[in-house]
């Protein structure tokens, strides 16, 4: 019986094997280097732009919740202020109308006693 020839292996990363190292080195000569460089800066000013956005975002973020927070504070000092300007008028309200009833109740209290009292005057000059 025949063995089957086994077909070479190729390596478990492409990108080491050494004929790809030589083509790249053909292609690319001595620009690689270069090319590599120039990435590795490109990911460098992407990190660092990257972290210096977050880092804005970050206080953006921050100081908005204080906004927010320093507004809603203030309006709910507003509020109560309002509540207790409204329950002061409220009150003041009452106490006046309080008075214009008891002095509406005197005045018809007196016509009854003007009205007495007329009668009375009326008997009196009859007599």
């Amino acid at each position: 019986m025949a063995k089957k020839e086994e077909a070479p292996k190729a390596p478990a990363n492409p990108a080491s094997d050494p004929k790809i190292e030589a083509v790249k080195q053909l292609i690319f000569g001595e620009n690689m280097q270069q090319y590599d460089n120039e990435f590795n800066e490109i990911k460098n000013l992407i990190k660092k732009t990257r972290t210096e956005i977050e880092s804005e975002l970050n206080e953006t973020r921050d100081a908005l919740n204080k906004l927010i927070n320093q507004t809603k504070d203030a309006l709910t000092n507003e509020i109560q202020d309002l509540r207790s300007d409204m329950n002061k008028k409220v009150t003041q309200l009452r106490a006046d109308m309080d008075e214009t009833v008891a002095d509406l109740e005197d005045r018809k209290l007196n016509r009854k006693l003007l009205g007495t009292l007329l009668q009375e005057m009326g008997k009196q000059i009859a007599e």
